[in-house]
C-alpha cells in the first residue's frame, strides 16, 4: 500500500526540467525526490488514518501517474526523475497532467494569494537594491551576489595546459558571480578530449569577453545627494537647448529626448538615478560657462555632478562613458579642473575595453545607435585634442571597423543629407582624411623625399576638396554648416601645408596655402567676435595664434625670397593681410584680459608682426621690383576670398617706425625665421601649463 502512495505522490510531484530551474533554493542540499515524496507519502498516510475507524484505512482514490507521453501510447511508465526512461528515449519532455481536484478544492485563506504576490514583489525590490539586479524575470535560484569571484581567473592556466578549443565551451564564472560561456581559441572540429590540441586559447577573447559583459551593480541609494535646480523648469529647458544646439550637434553622444524627459522628472522632485544625475548637472554646466560670463552657477553645478560621477564610472559602460565625455566638455570650456588630455586618455581605454571601436551585432537599434554616437564624439574629441597638443593619436584608424552611426532625428526617422546627424557625421569623415595627414606628417619617422612629399599632399589636397565640395548642407542651419565646412576646410589645409617634422621646408605651394588658409580661419574668429559668440577657450586661442605666426612665417618666408632676389611666393592683398594681423593682436589682447598667462602671448605676438612690417616697409622701399614667380595653377576653387563683412582695423604703416640702425640696415633677429618655425612647439608645450593639459 505504502508503494502505491509513493507512485501517486510521485506522479504529483513530478517536475519537467524548466520548472526545476524554478525551484525555491535553500541554505540546505536538496533531498533527493524520491526521498522527500515518500516522506510525504508516510505523512500523508498517517494524516489519512481515522480514530472513529481504528486502524482501518479508507480506500482512496486511483490517480493516474503515467506521464503524458506515457499515457497517449498507453504503456507502462516506471516514474523515473525528472524524465522516464521512454521519454529519454524518444527526446522529449517528460511532462505530467495537472494535480487532481483533491489538491484544487483544499482550503486556502483568500487574502493568502495577494499577501504572497505583494512579498514577492516587496522581496524582488530589495534584491534590486541590494545587488543592483533586476530579479523579475530571473529564474529562481540564479546567483544574485555581486561579490567579485577571484577564482576564475586562476582557471586560465588549466585551460591552457589541457589545449581548449574553439569547440568547447569553457564556462568561468564572472567577476559579477554569474556564469558565461567564453570560447577560446583553437583549430575549428578538434577533439578537446585528447588534450593533444597544439594550438593556445586566445587568452585575450577570454578576458575580454569577461569585461565587455560584466554585470551592472547599482550603489545604495544616497539621500544626502545634491539636486540642483534653476529657476524654472522652462529656464532649464532654455538653458540645456544652449547645449544641444552649440555642443550637442558636434558630439552627439547624450539623447536630446530623453535627457529632456529625465529633467522634467528632476523638476517634479523626483529622486535621479546616480546616471541622470551626473548628465543633468553637468550638461547645465556646460551651457552655463558657454552662455554666461559668470561661472560660479556654473561651478555649482559641476560640484554636484562630481558626487555621482564615481557611482556612474563603477559598472564601466556607456554611462560611464558619456559620463566622461561630459567632464572632458566640461574641461574644455573650464579654466579650472581635470585635465582634458588625461579624461580622454581614460575614455578611449574604457572604450576599447568594451569593444567600441569593433562592428559586432547588437540587439538594440538604440543601443546600437547611441554607443556609435558615444565612440565617434570621442574619436573627434581624441583627433581635435592631440593635433592641438602635438601629442599621439589615442587610436589608429586601422583598430577601428566599427560603422558610422545612421542619420537618425530625435524622432527616430532616418534622413539622409537633412538630419540631426548630418553635421557630426560630415565632420566625421574629414577626421579620418585628418588623422591621415598628421600621422603622415607629424611623427618621428625618417623625413621622406621632397617629391614624395609633394606627391602625397597633392594626394591629401584632392580628397579635403572632394570632402568639402559633397557636404551636405543641413537645411535647418544652412548658412551656419557652410561656415562650418569651411572652417574645418581650412584648418585641415592648415596642418597640411604648415611646417612640420617630416616637411620643415614647404615649398612655394605650400607657403600660398598656409597663407590663404590661415587668413580665413582668422576671418572665421573674428566674424564670432564681432558678434558675441566667439568662445574663450583654449583651442580658439590655439587656432588664432597658430593662423597668425602662420601669416608672419610666411611674410618671412617672401622676405627671404626678396634678399635673395626672387619673386616672393605669397602676394595676398595687402589690406586682408594687414586685416588679418590686427585681429590676431586685438584677440589676443581680449583673451588677455579672461585667461592669465596670454598677456605675454599678446606682447611676443606683437613684437614679432612689427618686426616683419618694418622688414617688409625696408625692402619695398630698398630694392627693386622682383620679377614675378612662375607658381603651378592651381584648379578652380570655390572658396574664393570674400570681402570681410565687419570692420577690422588696419594694422599700422610703419614706415615711419622703422627699426634700423645707424648703417639703415633694419634691426631685424637674425633668428627670426627659426624662432617662427618653432612657434608652434613652442606654444605647444606651454599652453598646457597654462590650462593643466
Amino acid at each position: 500500500m505504502g508503494n502505491k502512495d509513493f507512485r501517486n505522490q510521485l506522479g504529483k510531484f513530478r517536475l519537467d526540467s524548466s520548472e526545476t530551474a524554478r525551484w525555491p533554493s535553500h541554505s540546505e542540499p536538496t533531498a533527493n525526490p524520491r526521498s522527500h515524496s515518500q516522506s510525504l507519502s508516510h505523512t500523508q498516510l498517517s494524516d489519512s488514518i481515522s480514530p472513529e475507524h481504528g486502524l482501518s484505512t479508507p480506500r482512496t482514490k486511483r490517480v493516474s501517474t503515467a506521464c503524458d507521453f506515457c499515457r497517449k501510447r498507453k504503456k507502462k511508465c516506471d516514474f523515473r526523475y525528472p524524465n522516464c526512461s521512454a521519454c529519454t528515449r524518444a527526446g522529449v519532455r517528460c511532462t505530467i497532467p495537472p494535480p487532481g481536484p483533491q489538491v484544487a478544492n483544499a482550503s486556502v485563506p483568500r487574502d493568502q494569494l495577494e499577501n504572497l504576490q505583494n512579498r514577492v514583489r516587496w522581496l524582488e525590490e530589495v534584491v534590486r537594491l541590494k545587488s543592483g539586479t533586476e530579479v523579475t524575470n530571473v529564474p529562481t535560484g540564479t546567483p544574485v551576489d555581486v561579490e567579485e569571484n577571484h577564482d576564475w581567473w586562476f582557471q586560465i592556466p588549466t585551460l591552457i595546459a589541457t589545449g581548449v578549443n574553439h569547440a568547447s565551451n569553457v564556462s568561468m564564472p564572472s567577476p559579477a558571480g554569474s556564469v558565461r560561456s567564453s570560447a577560446t581559441a583553437g583549430p575549428a572540429g578538434s577533439d578537446s578530449s585528447t588534450g593533444a590540441d597544439t594550438k593556445l586559447p586566445n587568452m585575450g577573447e577570454i578576458f575580454r569577453n569577461q569585461l565587455e559583459h560584466r554585470r551592472p551593480s547599482s550603489a545604495h541609494p544616497n539621500n544626502a545627494l545634491r539636486v540642483m535646480r534653476l529657476s524654472s523648469l522652462e529656464e532649464a529647458e532654455q538653458v540645456a537647448g544652449q547645449y544641444f544646439d552649440s555642443m550637442g550637434y558636434q558630439y552627439p553622444f547624450i539623447s536630446r529626448p530623453d535627457f529632456m524627459a529625465n529633467m522634467r522628472h528632476i523638476y517634479t522632485d523626483q529622486v535621479p538615478s546616480p546616471e541622470v544625475h551626473n548628465s543633468y548637472h553637468i550638461v547645465i554646466a556646460i551651457s552655463l560657462l558657454i552662455g554666461s560670463a559668470d561661472t560660479s552657477q556654473a561651478a555649482d553645478f559641476y560640484h554636484a555632478s562630481q558626487e555621482t560621477l564615481p557611482l556612474v564610472l563603477q559598472n564601466e559602460d556607456l554611462p560611464a562613458i558619456r559620463a566622461l565625455l561630459g567632464l572632458a566638455l566640461y574641461s574644455m570650456f573650464a579654466t579650472s579642473g581635470p585635465s582634458i588630455w588625461h579624461i580622454l586618455g581614460t575614455t578611449m581605454r574604457l572604450a576599447t575595453s568594451l569593444g567600441l571601436h569593433k562592428a559586432r551585432p547588437y540587439t538594440d537599434q538604440l543601443e546600437e545607435e547611441m554607443s556609435k554616437r558615444a565612440f565617434w564624439s570621442l574619436y573627434n574629441l581624441d583627433r581635435l585634442i592631440a593635433s592641438t597638443l602635438g601629442r599621439p593619436l589615442g587610436i589608429a584608424d586601422e583598430d577601428i571597423s566599427a560603422s558610422l552611426p545612421r542619420e537618425l532625428n530625435d524622432d527616430g526617422s532616418e534622413v539622409p543629407g537633412g538630419s540631426a546627424m548630418t553635421i557630426p557625421l560630415q565632420v566625421i569623415c574629414l577626421r579620418r582624411i585628418f588623422s591621415r595627414i598628421y600621422r603622415y606628417l607629424y611623427s618621428n619617422l625618417p623625413q621622406p623625399p621632397p617629391q614624395e612629399v609633394a606627391t602625397t599632399l597633392g594626394r591629401f589636397r584632392r580628397e579635403v576638396d572632394e570632402w568639402r565640395m559633397s557636404a551636405p548642407l543641413y537645411p535647418a542651419a544652412l548658412l551656419y554648416s557652410t561656415s562650418y565646412y569651411d572652417y574645418l576646410y581650412y584648418t585641415t589645409l592648415l596642418l597640411m601645408n604648415r611646417p612640420s617634422s617630416r616637411n620643415p621646408t614647404p615649398d612655394a605651394t605650400s607657403i600660398v596655402s598656409c597663407g590663404d588658409s590661415s587668413i580665413q580661419v582668422i576671418r572665421s574668429y573674428w566674424d564670432s567676435y564681432s558678434v558675441g559668440k566667439l568662445k574663450w577657450i583654449w583651442l580658439t586661442l590655439s587656432q588664432v595664434y597658430f593662423a597668425g605666426i602662420t601669416i608672419l612665417w610666411c611674410l618671412e618666408q617672401n622676405a627671404r625670397s626678396l634678399r635673395g632676389f626672387q619673386a616672393p611666393p605669397w602676394n595676398p592683398a595687402e589690406e586682408v593681410m594687414r586685416h588679418g594681423i590686427q585681429a590676431v593682436v586685438v584677440l589676443l589682447a581680449e583673451f588677455g584680459k579672461r585667461r592669465p598667462g596670454v598677456e605675454q602671448l599678446a606682447e611676443t605676438f606683437r613684437h614679432q608682426s612689427t618686426m616683419i612690417f618694418s622688414q617688409m616697409a625696408y625692402q619695398q622701399q630698398h630694392q627693386p621690383p622682383p620679377p614675378p614667380l612662375l607658381i603651378p595653377p592651381q584648379p578652380p576653387s570655390m572658396f574664393t576670398p570674400r570681402s570681410h563683412p565687419h570692420s577690422v582695423p588696419l594694422a599700422p604703416v610703419l614706415d615711419d617706425v622703422m627699426l634700423v640702425d645707424g648703417s639703415g640696415v633694419p634691426m631685424i633677429d637674425p633668428q627670426m625665421a627659426d624662432q617662427l618655425l618653432f612657434s608652434y612647439n613652442w606654444f605647444q608645450e606651454e599652453m598646457p601649463s597654462y590650462y593643466t593639459l
